[in-house]
């Protein structure tokens, strides 16, 4: 069954202080993560001086890799102890608590919303909506960018859930390919692109059009 909203602050509150560190050297279903973060960062254009929002910032992984080419970051977590350790190592992100369902933002903020290993935590029933708050927070054109833990279909999640076996975690829910495409053109994107960047993970990038 998959955790509630209360279980993930949780989760995350106890993990903060050793994630960045962790998640480098992690297998199971993040094995390959530090690699699918440089192949994200790549597939997003950024003007020098582009406003990204980051959300489900964790540790600032993804967001530092485009801080890197010139852009201006800002980031949500639902985890305060999480934003207090991406704060200590990138202060001039800024930062507030938050998730997609409702992004804490005015509309048409940013150049580009992008997410890493944040978008599964999302109740299946509230994906959709999750795409339209991307898109809420978008400029016109802007670009969106999402990685994570993503399987082609119910019968590659079940290979995997057989390959990880005591690796595997029960308790989340990742999203289908098919589905998250058909969100995200729902709500209003376009030009998707998908990319495997590893065993257990895909990236989609697109434009709000």
């Amino acid at each position: 069954m998959p955790r509630s909203i209360e279980e993930t602050q949780a989760l995350f509150d106890r993990w903060a202080p050793t994630y960045a560190d962790d998640v480098r050297r992690a297998g199971g279903p993040l094995d390959g993560y530090a690699e699918s973060l440089r192949e994200a960062a790549g597939l997003l254009p950024l003007a020098p001086g582009a406003r990204v929002l980051d959300v489900g910032i964790g540790a600032g992984g993804l967001a530092a890799l485009l801080a890197e080419r010139g852009a201006r970051v800002w980031g949500v977590d639902p985890s305060e102890r999480m934003l207090a350790e991406c704060r200590r190592a990138h202060p001039d992100f800024a930062l507030a608590v938050g998730a997609f369902t409702p992004i804490p933002h005015p509309a048409g903020q940013f150049d580009a919303v992008v997410s890493s290993f944040a978008f599964h935590e999302v109740a299946p029933a509230a994906r959709a909506g999750a795409g339209a708050e991307i898109a809420r927070v978008l400029a016109p054109g802007g670009r969106v960018c999402l990685l994570d833990i993503i399987f082609a279909s119910p019968a590659a999640t079940a290979a995997a859930r057989r390959l990880l076996a005591d690796r595997w975690d029960p308790d989340e829910d990742y999203p289908l390919v098919g589905d998250l495409d058909a969100a995200l053109r729902a709500a209003g994107f376009a030009g998707l692109r998908w990319r495997q960047t590893a065993p257990c993970h895909w990236v989609v990038a697109g434009r709000k059009a």
